[in-house]
């Protein structure tokens, strides 16, 4: 599982929202992906929760032309760096 946590830079909050959704319904089609999930808080932060049936999945992802698109966007999109952790799942469910 994958959780990010995005400030977006004052006055791109719906540029990154409108960024973040299109990689999601990018990713939706690819194998390995098992959830994808973005949040929006006041103030411009978002939260992304990705989960992928295994490393590779997870691998694939990353590597992809898209999502590395986006990320190559980060430093005009973000207010600071992004928040990023790894974590193997104990539980939880997708309906």
């Amino acid at each position: 599982m994958v959780v990010a946590i995005l400030q977006a830079r004052l006055g791109q909050e719906d540029v990154l929202e409108t960024a973040l959704c299109e990689v999601a319904a990018r990713t939706r089609e690819e194998q390995g992906a098992v959830a994808y999930t973005v949040g929006r808080q006041n103030g411009g932060r978002f939260l992304v929760a990705e989960r992928y049936a295994d490393r590779e999945a997870c691998d694939a992802h990353f590597a992809a032309s898209y999502v590395a698109d986006l990320l190559a966007r980060f430093p005009e999109l973000l207010d600071g760096e992004p928040q990023v952790e790894f974590t193997h799942v104990v539980t939880g469910f997708v309906r």
